[in-house]
């Protein structure tokens, strides 16, 4: 059977859906394809290869039509769906930082980020800044949420409790709030998009 590059990436996916990304390997992408290792390698040589081509997947499935019209809910609405993207796939926040495919589909999020920010009135060099930091937050943001916690918070009250950092002993009690993820995102996007910003 011949095999293209979408059946590949579909097979990595599923790979990565099963064991995560520290197991994800052409080897197992293979297995899963129920094909050869040469099946793989013929489209993508390295793992890092995989691993960037299957973030251009994921950023590219980033939906950057039928927006709302004002600029910062339009950056708004971009950011979100391309968190929802993110986190549509196991360890897809630290699947997509530190890649750059440079391919249209990747940029395509970022210039809409962009001219929505633009249109807003931001200079162009805040707009640049500002593209990178809701990126950066949103990935951020993402791992943290996909990485799984122990639950144990003692330490830090135990910590905080030895008055040795007495600013967070002021705010204790709102850093270890159990705000979801989404409560989280939300507001940190609001602080960096402010309604009529």
């Amino acid at each position: 059977m011949r095999w293209t590059l979408d059946d590949v990436i579909a097979a990595a996916f599923t790979t990565l859906e099963a064991d995560g990304l520290d197991k994800l390997t052409l080897r197992g992408v293979a297995r899963t394809l129920g094909s050869h290792l040469n099946s793989v390698s013929s489209y993508v040589k390295t793992k890092q290869t995989l691993i960037e081509t299957m973030a251009d997947h994921i950023v590219g499935s980033v939906d950057v039509t039928h927006l709302p019209d004002e600029p910062v809910e339009r950056a708004r609405t971009v950011a979100t769906r391309y968190r929802d993207a993110l986190l549509a796939h196991r360890d897809g926040g630290r699947l997509v930082a530190g890649t750059f495919s440079g391919t249209g589909k990747t940029l395509r999020v970022a210039d809409t980020i962009v001219g929505a920010l633009l249109d807003a009135g931001h200079p162009e060099p805040d707009a640049a800044r500002l593209c990178w930091s809701i990126v950066y937050f949103t990935l951020g943001l993402t791992q943290e949420q996909q990485t799984p916690s122990d639950g144990s918070r003692g330490s830090f009250h135990d910590l905080v409790a030895t008055g040795s950092y007495p600013a967070l002993a002021r705010i204790g009690e709102h850093l270890m709030v159990t705000d979801s993820f989404d409560d989280r995102f939300h507001y940190g996007l609001s602080r960096l998009l402010p309604p009529g910003a």
